[in-house]
């Protein structure tokens, strides 16, 4: 299945981008760093050749996919310049509960009972963090940098959901998807920078970090390498999430040892917890 080895090319790509994120985004300016990631993805994709949309609608539904996932850009990278990174990566990696909670609340779709173990079992493993994470985080789901990560996973969820849609309901190319969202993220993150950020700019300092440019060109590979997984015939959305969000053991272990974030047994039994409960996720669709 050459959909799955995309996949994991794409969590590989993923887990080095989560490792730049979070040092482009310490102690930074958020919204200033969303935008010159967007930048470097649509001047890279350019090199690819620019792909021509000449619809309206068209353009609204890249429009609407770009507003989805700037606002779980938003949640997340905000979460993430607060939250330790062996905290905030098994949030992320939680998409999969979410794309099965609400194929069943909108599509009519029934998951296997394996699946809803999967998701006991991830249940679980936030339990865990709960009170392994109380020293870094405080209350756990009283911290709103906890609720803000588990608001852009929902979001980035949505947006996978979007992706399978346009790329096999209504046959979009990749490219064409690809880069069009990353133009209009530009735009819309511009906007955000103009009006939001720039009044605040003296109690949100920006200060320019290599990893940003890094963090276009990684984002760039690992979405290109997904993008091409949903586009290939038979390819599973739920299993494509799954195997993408197997980023956390990089990003994890990156928390712990490069970070010099706190270790405890509790933050690995959250994490086996986890990472238990995707794979019966995953095997639920078999």
């Amino acid at each position: 299945m050459i959909w799955l080895t995309l996949a994991f090319c794409s969590a590989f790509f993923l887990g080095i981008y989560d490792i730049c994120k979070k040092k482009a985004v310490h102690q930074n300016a958020v919204w200033p760093v969303l935008l010159i990631c967007s930048l470097t993805n649509v001047f890279l994709l350019s090199f690819l050749g620019v792909p021509e949309i000449h619809s309206i609608k068209d353009h609204f539904i890249l429009f609407v996919k770009a507003g989805i996932v700037t606002t779980s850009w938003g949640f997340t990278y905000n979460a993430i310049a607060k939250l330790p990174l062996s905290v905030t990566s098994p949030i992320r990696a939680s998409a999969p509960i979410f794309t099965i909670l609400m194929a069943t609340l909108l599509m009519g779709e029934r998951p296997h009972s394996l699946q809803w173990l999967g998701i006991a079992s991830c249940l679980l493993g936030y339990f865990l963090f709960s009170s392994a994470g109380k020293k870094e985080t405080g209350s756990y789901w009283k911290n709103p940098f906890v609720i803000f990560m588990f608001v852009g996973t929902f979001l980035a969820s949505c947006s996978g959901i979007y992706d399978k849609f346009l790329l096999q309901n209504l046959a979009y190319d990749p490219l064409v998807l690809q880069f069009w969202f990353n133009v209009y993220m530009s735009i819309v993150q511009a906007i955000i920078l103009f009006f939001y950020w720039r009044p605040r700019r003296s109690k949100q300092p920006f200060q320019f970090r290599p990893t940003m440019l890094l963090i276009g060109l990684l984002l760039l590979v690992a979405d290109r390498f997904y993008f091409l997984s949903l586009h290939e015939q038979g390819a599973l959305v739920s299993v494509v999430t799954i195997v993408r969000r197997s980023n956390v053991l990089i990003a994890f272990t990156a928390g712990l040892f490069l970070f010099k974030e706190k270790k405890s047994k509790r933050k690995w039994g959250a994490l086996a917890a986890i990472l238990l409960g995707l794979a019966c996720i995953a095997l639920g669709n078999f």
